[in-house]
């Protein structure tokens, strides 16, 4: 196996080929966990699947912890911004966000997107994965949003990121 990339193991591929229900471990769009439809509520299994995120070769999302490997459902993305913080200013400023249950990394400010319902997004992890922000890091990112005729733009680390192009 990949170091770098887990793989579902054989007889689960097998289970879900054949059409049988496996339990299902979903991660929805706002960031609750559910397991065949009940929310987990144990902070220590929500940090434990938040830790363990990680992606196949193929693409498919799965808890992934020493050999155990196991495909879950992610409704939107599989890590969300919980905080942001800034240091310095205009070229010299770097901006580091707080992803969940897996610590600081500095944003890539290229990276920047607006997705559905205007949801502010980026990528995490070396670009690795994709990456929501909730309501309140959102806003302190937002707060420096600007806009033209044309665009909708962020100073952001020295850079002028375009986030979204008006419609005519």
């Amino acid at each position: 196996m990949d170091a770098q990339y887990p793989e579902i193991p054989e007889e689960i591929k097998k289970l879900i080929e054949s059409g049988e229900q496996i339990d299902e471990i979903r991660l929805d769009a706002e960031g609750s966990w559910t397991h065949n439809g009940v929310p987990f509520t144990n902070e220590r299994i929500i940090d434990f699947f938040n830790k363990s995120i990680d992606i196949t070769r193929d693409g498919k999302y799965v808890i992934h912890y020493g050999n155990f490997v196991y495909p879950i459902v992610v409704d939107d993305v599989p890590c969300f911004i919980t905080g942001v913080r800034f240091e310095g200013f205009g070229p010299f400023e770097s901006v580091y966000i707080t992803i969940r249950s897996r610590g600081e990394e500095m944003l890539d400010p290229g990276t920047l997107c607006v997705g559905s319902q205007n949801a502010l997004y980026c990528r995490v992890h070396n670009g690795k994965f994709p990456a929501k922000f909730l309501h309140s890091p959102s806003f302190a990112i937002l707060d420096r949003l600007e806009e033209n005729d044309d665009v909708f733009y962020l100073h952001i680390a020295g850079k002028k990121i375009i986030l979204k192009e008006k419609a005519d």
